[in-house]
């Protein structure tokens, strides 16, 4: 089993279970009409896919870092 969880700058969180994890990605940022910046990120599974829709002022802040 693999561990998806999401936690916010405010101290909530929400995490849930996801098993069988076939692809973890995302697409380039995209300007958006109002001057923000928007990046799509998707965790593709054996039952289904989880997609996060991230909006930023700049590209710079959806730069998807690694740790550890």
């Amino acid at each position: 089993m693999k561990l998806a969880a999401i936690s916010f700058n405010d101290n909530h969180s929400v995490s849930m279970d996801v098993e069988g994890v076939t692809y973890i990605g995302t697409g380039a940022p995209l300007a958006l009409d109002d001057g923000t910046w928007f990046l799509e990120l998707l965790i593709r599974t054996k039952s289904g896919t989880v997609a996060l829709q991230l909006v930023a002022d700049t590209p710079e802040e959806l730069a998807i870092g690694s740790y550890g």
